[in-house]
């Protein structure tokens, strides 16, 4: 199963951002727990790129490096064995550069013109960020007539209030959102909890 298929079939994206390696192992634990083997890591700090090696030993997760602005986050990302890549924009450059590497680049879009130059640089899944603030369902919604071919991870603002109307779009392959793993339980080392609440969502959010 090929990188898109297995974001698709997950339908859920959890973002996380880690500052300490110790925080790696329970995380993958929780992942595979609630049989969501996938996890986007933020670099929303300084300390995270040097974490992400860890993620080594855990072969059975699928990787993901979001908030990539530079062509050292992609080498860093790439070299600890991330299977996809997102960035909060896109750039001509960062997508040939992560063409030239052979991993899968996601790149955030919102508008039209953004939208057809990922696709004239042959990308087919893009990011919508943020996605409530750019339209959010309605936007998504008109873009599938416009754009039949693209699909999106709508990120930025997803909650319990709307995660599931953003899956039942057509163009939308998955959620991306960091209420699934929230930042203070994991300064808190509330694994358990963490747990327990992504179990819950998952059953909350899923389309059959």
């Amino acid at each position: 199963m090929d990188i898109t298929n297995i974001i698709s079939s997950n339908q859920l994206l959890p973002l996380a951002t880690l500052t300490s390696r110790d925080q790696v192992e329970p995380l993958v634990n929780v992942l595979i727990n609630t049989g969501l083997p996938l996890v986007e890591i933020t670099l929303r700090d300084e300390r995270t790129i040097d974490i992400l090696d860890e993620f080594k030993k855990h072969p059975n997760i699928t990787l993901g490096v979001g908030t990539i602005k530079n062509s050292n986050q992609i080498d860093k990302a790439v070299e600890a064995g991330a299977s996809f890549l997102i960035t909060p924009g896109f750039t001509k450059k960062l997508s040939q550069y992560a063409f030239s590497k052979d991993v899968l680049l996601i790149p955030g879009t919102q508008t039209p013109s953004e939208i057809m130059l990922a696709s004239e640089q042959g990308h087919s899944l893009l990011k919508f960020f943020p996605a409530e603030l750019s339209g959010g369902i309605a936007r998504l919604e008109s873009y599938n007539a416009v754009f039949p071919d693209i699909k999106f991870i709508p990120t930025g603002g997803i909650s319990e209030k709307n995660a599931s109307s953003y899956l039942k779009l057509d163009n939308v392959s998955a959620i991306g959102a960091s209420a699934l793993i929230p930042s203070e339980l994991m300064r808190s080392n509330s694994w358990k909890e963490i747990e327990d609440r992504l179990t819950k969502l998952k059953t909350t959010y899923l389309i059959s």
